[in-house]
């Protein structure tokens, strides 16, 4: 069973995965995870990135399948980068009430790096988003695996 952990009243499921711990150099599997409508989140540094699928995103809360890779030879942004997966999990964020969405929802980096306080910090995670993301995981690791 998947166990929910709590960050900055955020929460997040971490997922079970084949890739996980699988090395890859940051141009290949960015190239990859694009074609599964993956972006490079914006809260990337120069030895770790996360690349993020949106699952949910409405008027109450956002979802998306994360995989974090860090990096093992070069920086992040160089072409000969190799990064390792981490742990692929799901982030759920619930909006306060009062906060003006669209300007969050239309670009997928401004809502990692703005985010409005939870409404609820302590709401669970929707199993059809755990279910989404497992199914999602399932392309990736056909994807990456092969």
């Amino acid at each position: 069973m998947n166990n929910p952990i709590k960050k900055d009243g955020d929460m997040m499921i971490a997922l079970d995965s084949g890739i996980e711990n699988q090395a890859y150099s940051f141009e290949d599997i960015e190239n990859i995870l694009k074609r599964l409508n993956f972006e490079v989140g914006g809260n990337w540094e120069y030895d770790h990135a996360y690349f993020d699928c949106l699952l949910n995103n409405d008027e109450h809360e956002y979802a998306f399948l994360r995989i974090p890779v860090s990096t093992e030879i070069g920086i992040i942004g160089e072409k000969n980068a190799h990064v390792r997966v981490g742990k692929p999990f799901v982030l759920v964020h619930r909006y306060e009430d009062g906060i003006d969405h669209d300007s969050i929802s239309g670009n997928i980096q401004a809502s990692f790096n703005q985010f409005s306080a939870p409404e609820d910090s302590d709401a669970e995670v929707d199993q059809n988003y755990i279910q989404k993301a497992q199914d999602l995981l399932i392309k990736v690791e056909h994807a990456l695996l092969q």
